[in-house]
């Protein structure tokens, strides 16, 4: 059953939408009517797993819902277990992290709600308190760290291993027909004739400074200030908006487009270099094979350490 592993969730914006809810048990060891496990003596509330579920609910679609909850609420649990162990093992080894770093995590969090009435109705809507989702926020941090300064922190992708894991997925760094496009943009407010006309007159001062360059260089250069434009890499028909690919794949390399009115903006493009169908080549695809092995590792030892945890942990479901 894959985990809807909890850090995880965190990272990819999540962090905030739901609170752990643990607590500890009272003095007499008796157990809360709402835990859905006991982790060491640490009770796990069926209300963070809900949150958890809820969340995955938003993303999923609801007609997920009905075939897939039991499972989720499983998944959600178990990840929430294998959090708990990671935090108690930081703690045990000493990991922490400043108030100023929980601080800052928060700001952002808060950020992705806008408003700040927006945000404190979020927390009011969940029956949470700011102190709550602090604690929470100060835990996540903590088992970040000791993955990345503990756990993690020897994990060396080798050039060896890099050069096998490509002769051996050769296929998949098969590519077709490309074009390597750089792209600028200026925006338009309130789109009258006027703001289009002074948008046109500085997206073509760009143009002509991409075609005076292009004479002069391959023009590969790959900034990111208003003149230079952002490159958008190696793109195939497919993976642009129609619109897009229909002025891109009509230009040569080393040309530029006219200015053109598409939404709320004047774009212009440069097709900076054109290769036909073939292989990616080792030296522009080793830093993507390099992620995805130091990925697969830092994965490997993650659940190494988290299954030699379960089997020292004491872990109930009441």
């Amino acid at each position: 059953m894959r985990r809807l592993w909890v850090p995880n969730l965190m990272r990819f914006g999540l962090l905030g939408l739901f609170a752990t809810f643990l607590y500890a048990l009272s003095a007499d060891g008796q157990v809360p009517a709402d835990a859905a496990a006991i982790v060491n003596r640490t009770p796990i509330s069926r209300k963070a797993v809900q949150e958890i579920v809820s969340a995955v609910e938003a993303v999923q679609g609801e007609g997920e819902r009905d075939r897939r909850s039991e499972e989720w609420e499983r998944s959600a649990l178990e990840s929430l277990i294998d959090f708990e162990l990671l935090y108690q093992e930081a703690k045990r080894v000493g990991v922490t992290v400043e108030r100023e770093d929980v601080e800052k995590e928060l700001e952002r969090t808060q950020k992705k709600f806008g408003e700040q009435d927006k945000w404190r109705r979020a927390l009011a809507e969940r029956g949470w308190t700011f102190d709550d989702l602090r604690n929470d926020t100060e835990r996540a941090l903590v088992v970040q760290r000791f993955l990345e300064t503990v756990v993690w922190r020897d994990v060396r992708v080798d050039p060896q291993q890099v050069e096998e894991f490509y002769a051996k997925n050769r296929d998949e760094f098969r590519h077709p027909d490309q074009v390597r496009v750089r792209h600028a943009m200026v925006p338009v407010q309130a789109r009258t004739e006027k703001e289009w006309l002074e948008a046109e007159r500085q997206a073509d001062v760009v143009r002509r400074r991409w075609v005076a360059e292009a004479s002069n260089s391959a023009g590969s250069s790959s900034g990111g200030t208003a003149e230079q434009g952002v490159d958008l890499g190696w793109v195939a028909r497919g993976e642009l908006d129609p619109a897009v690919e229909n002025i891109v794949f009509r230009l040569g390399p080393g040309e530029v487009s006219e200015p053109v009115r598409l939404g709320n903006a004047v774009h212009v493009f440069f097709v900076t270099a054109r290769r036909q169908a073939g292989v990616i080549p080792l030296n522009e695809a080793r830093p993507k094979i390099e992620a995805v092995l130091r990925k697969r590792e830092r994965q490997r030892l993650r659940d190494e350490l988290v299954m030699r945890l379960r089997q020292q942990a004491e872990i109930r479901y009441p």
